[in-house]
């Protein structure tokens, strides 16, 4: 089975594979745009931009009028997104006010954005993360232990049963042993 490679919804030409550091893309040769998955978008545009671009995405129809998926060739949707400077979800404290728009195509069940000529240009870029304090460091921990600890008391758990299992269907099988097995149960209720 071969995979058909992406292609240019507006012009249909084959998709090229690029990579720059850690944010990976499939370009148009002509120039028309690029096509990024989610996940990789999340490398180069602010997380709250990202995030509100799905939301979106989700609740859009593709119309008759849709631009064509690179990947799947369906239908994509259209929406419009405004960007900040910050990367606080918009409507929190703190969001700053948006700068400015942009109408991007999202394919929602190959999870693909297409991003027209210099429409990335626009999108701010993503923040380095913040790094977490000692508490959260300390909590991590103390969840990372409690969850070591209890995936090995389910997996003793487990091979007890699975143990007992494997004694009763081999002392079931063997008729004899059943026997024996109940004459000597029932010496110790006389």
């Amino acid at each position: 089975m071969s995979l058909a490679k992406p292609s240019c919804p507006s012009c249909n030409g084959d998709l090229v594979l690029t990579g720059s550091g850690t944010f990976d893309t499939w370009v148009c040769p002509s120039g028309h745009g690029l096509a990024a998955t989610l996940s990789e978008s999340y490398e180069r545009v602010q997380d709250d931009e990202i995030s509100r671009i799905w939301q979106e995405a989700r609740r859009c129809r593709p119309t008759g009028t849709a631009r064509r998926s690179p990947t799947t060739g369906a239908s994509m949707v259209s929406v419009k997104v405004e960007w900040d400077a910050d990367e606080i979800p918009e409507g929190d404290e703190g969001d700053g006010a948006n700068l400015g728009s942009v109408w991007l195509d999202v394919d929602v069940w190959d999870q693909v954005i297409w991003f027209d000529d210099s429409e990335l240009g626009l999108m701010p870029e993503d923040q380095p993360d913040v790094e977490p304090t000692a508490e959260e460091l300390e909590s991590l921990e103390s969840i990372r232990r409690a969850f070591g600890d209890s995936i090995g008391d389910a997996a003793e758990q487990r091979e007890g049963r699975e143990i007992a299992e494997t004694i009763y269907r081999r002392i079931a099988h063997h008729r004899g042993l059943t026997r024996m097995l109940t004459e000597v149960g029932s010496l110790g209720r006389r």
